[in-house]
């Protein structure tokens, strides 16, 4: 019995431990009322459906990615303000991307942001300012209409073999 209390005692200790270990800063931010607050990142889920063979071609073969939940975890208005300090990366390979809204997930138009019409991150389509420590200020000129959306670092590796990635999710209301 004492040792089962020690080696409670022992795991505990190592969950504290691991709960200090230090967190991957923040990169994007965004500006509500004045305030700044850190964005989480989400990460997508790949859907497959495998369609047929037939006589060695296949056919119906379906690939849909798609973040889970009816909408992003953070609220914003249509002209969202957001403070970017790209680590290895430029501005310029962060966009941002509408999603499709169907049950209870938003889906990507396409299966690959490569296909989707995505809105880099430059002038023209951005005020941009600068910031201390090399960050960015960037705001939509055009209002955003309401729905969901992604922001994503276009450079980021995949995840896993079925390329799902991380992009920071935002509903605009």
């Amino acid at each position: 019995m004492n040792k089962i209390y020690i080696l409670l005692l022992l795991i505990t200790l190592s969950l504290q431990t691991k709960a200090q270990t230090e967190q991957h800063t923040p990169t994007v931010f965004v500006y509500i009322q004045d305030t700044i607050y850190p964005m989480k990142t989400t990460t997508s889920q790949t859907q497959i459906k495998k369609g047929w063979d037939i006589q060695g071609y296949n056919v119906g073969k379906k690939t849909k990615r798609y973040f889970q939940g009816k909408k992003g975890r953070q609220i914003v208005n249509t002209k969202p303000t957001f403070a970017i300090y790209p680590e290895e990366q430029t501005l310029n390979d962060y966009a941002l991307l509408q999603l499709n809204t169907k049950q209870n997930a938003r889906y990507l138009p396409k299966p690959n942001t490569t296909q989707c019409n995505y809105v880099r991150i430059q002038l023209g389509a951005f005020n941009i300012t600068t910031l201390p420590d090399f960050g960015f200020a960037v705001t939509p000129i055009e209002p955003l209409p309401k729905g969901e959306y992604i922001l994503f670092d276009l450079t980021a590796k995949p995840i896993n073999p079925y390329g799902d990635f991380q992009a920071y999710d935002f509903s605009v209301e």
